[in-house]
This record gives C-alpha cells, structure tokens and sequence, in this order.
C-alpha cells in the first residue's frame, strides 16, 4: 500500500445474519455504497463459505478496477479471530471453530487480508475515526444478534493474554436456570439481553396470553425483536417490561465493567440499539446507578456509534493500521500486525 497516496480499502463486516462491504478511504470517507445481502448458510446451520466468497466476488472485482494497486481487504468477524492467522477460533454464529478463514479469503482472490472480530474493529474505528479520538481509556459494546464488545486501554486496543478481551457479554449470570448460548455454555448475560433473548421473552409473552397486542403483531407466526419494540410504541405494557429488563441487565454488566477498569466512555452498536433512538439514552441515564464512584457517575459517556457500521469502518482501519497509512501505535502490543498474503 502506497503511504502517501493509500488507496481506499475494501471492508467487509460479516454478521450473524448480514454481510455488508463498502470502499473506505484513509479519512473514514465512504466511497460509492454500502452493500449488504444475507448471510448464506448451509443445510447443517453453518455459514456456507463458498456463498460467501461468492457475495464478495464482484465487489472484489470492482475494487480492482477502482484502485491503483492492488487493493487490500480488511474484515470485521463476528466471532473471536486470531489475530496472526485470520483463524476463525470460535463464531458461534456462523458455526466456526477453527476455521481458516484468512487464508481462505486471501487464497480465492490473491490479494491481501487483515480479519479481526467485529467488536474489535468497532473500537479501532472509534479510537481513529470517532467518539474515542484522543481518549485512552474507552469501550465498544454490541448489542445485536449477540451481545459483547472489546477495550481500548492506555491508548492502544487490549487483547489480553489471547486476543479475546471483551467478552463481557459471555460473563455467566445464571448457569443454572439460564439459557444455553451459543458458546456452549448456559446463562451467560447475552443469553438474557441480545436480540434473539428479547424475541424469545416477546414470544413467551405472546404464547402464555399475556400480550394482544405482540400476538396482533405476529399473525401466527413468531414475535421477533422489531415486534417487541414496536409494541412498546403501542403502549404494551408487557413489551416495556421485557425491555426495561434487558436494560438493566445491561447496565448491571457494563457497570460492573466501568467499577472495575473506570472508563470515561462506552459506545454501544448493533441491531437492538437501532430498533429505538432512546436505547442507548436508557442506558446512559439507567447505568449510574450501578457505578460506584461519584466520578464516575459525573463522568461516564454512553454515545451510540459515530458511522452507520462502526465494525466496517474499522475493518478499514484495521488496514491502514496494519500496512502503514495510519499509525500503528493503536493497535495491540506484543502482535506483529500485518496482512495475511496466503497465495
């Protein structure tokens, strides 16, 4: 990558349910438009990766026409990856362990790849791009299809020992009349707070009687998360409940976060967040209660996302990061951060 004229990025941000791409510059300007599709799965639940390169093929093509150089590819994974190998260790959501997912994205397209989970790539394009310019000590939080997130500490990103810092979201609240998770173990907080939790309390709402107006809304079929929040703008008392206790369990889990690591900001992404602009002020107003000091009931910032994806825009940065353009000083220590070039 040229350092003085760096070509715009191909980022690709693959959730647990969408997979989204864009070109993004240098500056965190988006070139042309977001593109998203579902994501494909196989007939054993697992993320089929061949429809999944398949997605990626045309966009691929046409940044090879758009850029200078060979354009590089920088992926937001929602799931923990090494950091080194591009690996796949576990993506709950896709059905991923172990999957050699780097290698293989370099190899069908013989260019250049940084993957790193998504939280992580949400917290680098706030530290770079937004919210979290000039702070050392913040984090980002997703509350989506799942619900975690990953630490910026001391000026730079913290992976801990393995790379999987963040996973506030698998701290166990109940093991043993919780939910299974998709983990693999039971009652950890995203199991009682994600979208697919606040969907399953909507539809045991709908099925025990105890809501008109959410078994209006599914028409025979199943409540989902839309449904529940749409319900509350009708006044349904039962969605509010089911919703006022997502938030809490939440502010108890990033309070307890913020005791211990005395964070100035949180930045809170993903699906649910999107659902109800007040989501997030909930949050913000809901968590001092469960903070500790004074200070940091004053102090503490609970923001949405500064970019319509956070995890896209930091799958760029990531990038940039890695090969040059931007400053590596950001990233993790101890890591020798470059792109996976597997052909």
């Amino acid at each position: 990558m040229n350092a003085d004229s760096p070509d715009p990025v191909l980022a690709i941000d693959i959730g647990g349910t969408s997979l989204r791409l864009a070109l993004i510059g240098v500056d965190g300007a988006l070139h042309g438009e977001i593109a998203q599709y579902e994501m494909p799965f196989s007939s054993d639940g697992a993320a089929d990766m061949e429809g999944l390169l398949n997605l990626m093929d045309p966009h691929v093509e046409r940044a090879r026409q758009r850029v200078a150089d060979e354009p590089m590819i920088g992926v937001s994974l929602c799931g923990n990856v090494d950091l080194v190998s591009g690996d796949a260790i576990l993506a709950p959501n896709l059905g991923w362990r172990n999957w050699p997912f780097g290698r293989l994205v370099s190899e069908r397209f013989r260019l250049p790849v940084c993957v790193a989970t998504d939280v992580r790539q949400a917290v680098l394009a706030e530290a770079i791009w937004g919210a979290g310019m000039g702070l050392r000590d913040f984090a980002w939080a997703t509350i989506g299809t799942g619900y975690g997130g990953y630490l910026f500490l001391n000026g730079r990103l913290y992976g801990g020992a393995h790379g999987f810092a963040g996973n506030f979201g698998h701290i166990t609240l109940d093991e043993v009349n919780g939910y299974p998770c998709g983990c693999g173990r039971r009652g950890c907080f995203e199991t009682f707070v994600a979208g697919p939790a606040i969907a399953r309390a909507g539809q045991a709402a709908h099925e025990a009687g105890k809501s008109v107006i959410l078994s209006s809304l599914a028409l025979g079929g199943d409540v989902t998360t839309p449904m529940v929040f749409r319900a509350i703008e009708l006044g349904d008392e039962t969605a509010i409940a089911i919703v006022d206790e997502a938030i809490r369990l939440i502010c108890i889990n990033l309070g307890g976060m913020v005791n211990l690591l005395d964070l100035s900001l949180i930045v809170i992404g993903g699906g649910v967040t999107e659902a109800a602009p007040w989501f997030v002020e909930r949050i913000s107003s809901d968590i001092r209660a469960y903070l500790m000091t004074a200070e940091a009931q004053r102090d503490l910032r609970v923001l949405r996302e500064s970019m319509p994806n956070a995890a896209l825009w930091g799958a760029a940065a990531h990038v940039f990061a890695a090969e040059g353009p931007i400053p590596g000083d950001a990233l993790e220590e101890g890591i020798v951060h470059r792109a996976i070039r597997a052909w």
